[in-house]
């Protein structure tokens, strides 16, 4: 058999690094495969693997436009979204690959199955039974698939029974937190808490608010004789500065380490201490008690991880289920591992507090947490089944 050729499409930032995991497991396989990846949704790192083609640009809403979110789809179309899409509707339409690999939404499946025209393993990364199900047009899009790895149990039975010829092989996010060694110290009687600030423009944003809270956090802990030492994740996406600035607007000062994985920077305040870590998220979330987590796919590998993560979001007094629409997604899909607290500051320290003190409900949060992932492992099997599609392989 000839090199297989093979593209990945992706549409959103974890659905990027997913598709990487996919693609390591395929090569450790079949080393002369030809792999690639168009981005539909961002531009990846000048270093990224596989190689980026096509044409591509970051977009305001970094792809934040399910559930029809017509701000956000707004804002993407004043940015030059359908100029865009056009040109990689185009690029499918020319490719000759063996098969595509389609890491996202239904929209990402059906763009590569209406214009690429190639089998097509379809990693259905961005909708679950726990959140809504399914639609009659999106079950008749996914059965033009050659196979369909679901992303929970649930679901995968929800599409099989539609008609779907569905999977689930445990959870790819998964795949991607295998240790990389690196030692994460903590002062003696430190509560560690990661902070997972995400990987779209909002980012120096949320890790200033989450420095804030922790500040306030830190401070109910000196009575206890307790600190805290924060881990903060710094995404491959998002350039270092806007990490570092974000520590700095609450008044620390950021020292650099020099170090290119790992800890890249400390900084220290009143009972907190602070390490900006990159490249070493399994290693960060393994550290970690609990993660402050305003992440998508960052929050769920902590969740499946065992790790309670707590968000903040506009909740109205008197109403918990009033929560934005992409954080309430989230809600429902991790279920009992993702505490949803309000953004004021007070209200939010005073709620991490609590669960630090709720022995139980943490345990709670952990077993709902590896319950709602699921296991690793789907990398090697989603593999398996992209190589079997391009020998022309009936699937199983």
């Amino acid at each position: 058999m000839s090199a297989p050729r093979i593209l990945f499409v992706s549409n959103g930032y974890g659905e990027m690094a997913i598709a990487g995991y996919i693609a390591r497991a395929l090569v450790a396989v079949r080393q002369d495969a030809i792999v690639e990846h168009l981005p539909l949704v961002g531009e990846p790192a000048d270093d990224s693997w596989p190689p980026a083609v096509g044409p591509r640009a970051a977009m305001p809403s970094g792809g934040l436009v399910a559930f029809w979110n017509l701000k956000n789809i707004a804002r993407d179309l004043r940015a030059g979204l359908g100029s865009l899409s056009l040109r990689q509707f185009a690029f499918l339409r020319r490719r000759r690959d063996d098969v595509i690999v389609a890491v996202g939404d239904i929209y990402c499946a059906a763009a590569c199955m209406l214009f690429a025209r190639r089998p097509t393993v379809f990693v259905a990364t961005a909708k679950s039974e726990y959140v809504a199900p399914h639609s009659g047009l999106e079950c008749a899009i996914a059965r033009r698939a050659r196979v369909v790895f679901a992303r929970d149990a649930a679901t995968a039975h929800a599409l099989e029974r539609r008609g779907v010829h569905a999977v689930f092989a445990g959870n790819v996010m998964m795949d991607g937190l295998a240790s990389e060694g690196v030692s994460l110290p903590a002062p003696a009687n430190a509560v560690r808490i990661a902070v997972l600030p995400g990987s779209r423009s909002d980012t120096r944003e949320n890790v200033s608010a989450a420095i804030r809270r922790l500040k306030l956090v830190a401070e109910r802990l000196v009575p206890r004789g307790e600190s805290v030492q924060a881990y903060v994740s710094q995404a491959p996406t998002v350039a270092a500065g806007e990490v570092s600035a974000g520590v700095r607007s609450e008044g620390l000062t950021v020292e650099p380490t020099g170090t290119l994985g790992g800890i890249t920077a400390i900084a220290s305040g009143a009972n907190l201490h602070v390490a900006l870590v990159s490249g070493a998220l399994g290693d960060l979330l393994r550290a970690s008690d609990i993660v402050l987590g305003q992440a998508g796919t960052g929050n769920e590998q902590a969740v499946g991880l065992g790790k309670p993560v707590v968000s903040a979001a506009d909740v109205q007094v008197g109403r918990p289920e009033s929560v934005g629409w992409y954080r309430m997604r989230q809600q429902r899909l991790l279920g009992d591992a993702l505490l949803v607290l309000p953004t004021d500051d007070a209200a939010f320290a005073a709620g991490v507090i609590a669960l630090l003190d709720d022995s139980a409900r943490r345990a709670k949060m952990a077993q709902a947490g590896r319950e709602r992932m699921g296991g690793t492992g789907a990398a090697s099997a989603i593999a398996e089944a992209v190589l079997a599609a391009a020998a022309n392989v009936a699937p199983s």
